[in-house]
């Protein structure tokens, strides 16, 4: 282990004195965000607080401290000639990382600092670990981790020593927060849908699966998708429904993804995808509004402006005036020469609609950094969508791209049980020539049977959390805004 022999002796030393260096619990008065603000009230008043001592500055037979909490400081000062010999030899005792309870009344050093004359101290938390705390000024903080891998492994050292990403986390659960409250406001009711399941889909994804012992072994995967059991709450009666849940996919890690993800899905009856382009790009600015005051959105030196409504462009414009790639006048074979030409992988016999989709992705989508609705899909890419109304080899689907990534996905969905079961069939037939073993979804065939009951129209959404965090927090990788993100297991020294 980690332990630090000095502490560690410390610690000791604290147990000889008759100090438990673990109480039970103790009594505050007052947060220290709380004595900041009512400083002129709290003048002459006995006080208690407590928190995390981050520096230490001795000056004889008195000594200056810093401690804080969650998300405050404050300056604290103890005399010998005060506490007695027994506080002063506990205080000597003490480091950088401990955590105390102290009372006693505030004052005003002569340099101006609010600070807390301790008369009573008393022990929290002895730490046995080294924390690498940085020299502070006013304005920043430089930090000894300086290991990028250390931030996300050992996150509360992280969250110890970063007042700022404290911060970024607290807003990820704010703005999950303002989420959950608009959809209530819109009429939404919040569901929950399996973890488990027997069968995956939802999602083009590779998925995790495990065995269920007690269920003969049966083998179950992990979510990739809520949206075939959103769909049975639609069948089922529900108007408006949404989840907030994890997912996951068995694929890549880069600074977009991890296999472990949130996001959130909602399905609207008596609504389609055109309709769910406004109720997305409001969405946001409705959030924005209510965290920031304003739609527009600094990241990383780009202003992004939220304000509805959107740009709106099909799939087909984007490559042609995007990326000057003219596929609608190109044969088949043109259009499967310049994928091979350009490195544009398509699995297994040329489909027409999965090599736009691919020109897409590899030669457009990086390029769209302005919140934008990219709609009208090819039909081979979207087995859960309704057909485009006058185009049959399209879908009504759309994606939003913000930063040259996917915030989120929505469909008018497919409510047809015959064309649903027909889509599905024609996919596992895909799936055989490409001889892939996950990409394409099991057949689920309660699904069908569900919406087989009678599903009325309905326009469904998945909006991507962990990205929309990620870009209102300023961050530039999706791990810093992952408390727990998935890393490589170290090997052990």
């Amino acid at each position: 282990m980690d332990f630090n022999e000095n502490f560690l002796k410390n610690r000791a030393k604290l147990l000889e004195l008759g100090i438990d260096p673990y109480p039970y619990s103790f009594e505050i008065t007052h947060r220290i965000k709380d004595i900041i603000l009512d400083e002129e009230q709290l003048k002459e008043k006995e006080i208690s607080t407590a928190g995390r001592i981050i520096s230490i500055r001795e000056m004889g037979k008195a000594c200056f401290a810093t401690i804080e909490d969650f998300d405050s400081k404050i300056q604290i000062y103890i005399k010998k000639d005060t506490v007695g010999d027994k506080t002063w030899n506990v205080f000597k005792l003490l480091n950088p990382g401990d955590i105390i309870g102290v009372s006693g009344q505030i004052f005003r050093t002569k340099t101006g600092e609010l600070t807390v004359y301790i008369k009573i101290l008393t022990v929290l938390a002895k730490t046995v670990v080294e924390i690498p705390f940085g020299k502070s000024t006013d304005e920043k903080t430089y930090y000894k981790v300086k290991d990028i891998e250390i931030k996300y492994r050992e996150r509360y050292i992280d969250w110890i020593t970063d007042k700022q990403s404290r911060d970024r986390f607290l807003l990820r659960s704010k703005i999950i927060s303002e989420i959950r409250k608009i959809m209530g406001s819109r009429g939404f009711i919040e569901v929950e849908t399996p973890i488990l399941s027997p069968v995956y889909g939802g999602a083009e994804a590779r998925p995790f699966e495990t065995t269920v012992h007690m269920l003969s072994n049966q083998k179950v995967f992990l979510s990739i998708s809520p949206e075939l059991y959103l769909k049975r709450f639609i069948v089922g009666g529900f108007p408006k429904v949404y989840t907030i849940c994890k997912n996951f996919r068995n694929e890549g890690l880069d600074r977009n993804h991890n296999p472990e993800f949130t996001m959130m899905e909602y399905y609207e009856t008596y609504t389609d995808y055109i309709f769910q382009m406004k109720q997305f790009e409001t969405l946001i600015a409705e959030l924005c509004n209510n965290l920031f005051g304003t739609t527009i959105v600094n990241y990383q030196g780009t202003k992004l402006d939220f304000t509805p409504p959107w740009k709106r462009m099909t799939m087909i414009d984007a490559i042609e005036t995007i990326s000057n790639v003219p596929v609608t006048k190109m044969s088949d074979p043109e259009l499967e020469q310049f994928c091979k030409e350009h490195e544009i992988p398509i699995e297994g016999n040329f489909s027409r609609g999965i090599a736009t989709a691919e020109i897409f992705d590899i030669l457009c989508a990086d390029k769209l950094i302005q919140p934008v609705f990219i709609h009208d899909y090819p039909k081979e890419i979207s087995p859960l969508t309704k057909t485009k109304r006058g185009n049959s080899n399209l879908v009504e689907r759309f994606e939003a791209f913000v930063l040259g990534m996917e915030l989120g996905n929505a469909y008018s969905e497919l409510t047809d049980p015959v064309e649903q079961l027909e889509r599905f069939t024609e996919q596992k037939e895909l799936q055989k020539k490409k001889n892939i073993d996950f990409v394409v979804y099991p057949l689920d065939t309660d699904f069908i049977k569900a919406i087989g009951c009678g599903m009325p129209p309905t326009g469904g959404v998945g909006i991507g959390i962990d990205r929309l965090v990620m870009i209102l927090t300023d961050s530039s990788s999706i791990r810093d805004i992952i408390a727990f993100p998935l890393l490589k297991q170290k090997e052990e020294e």
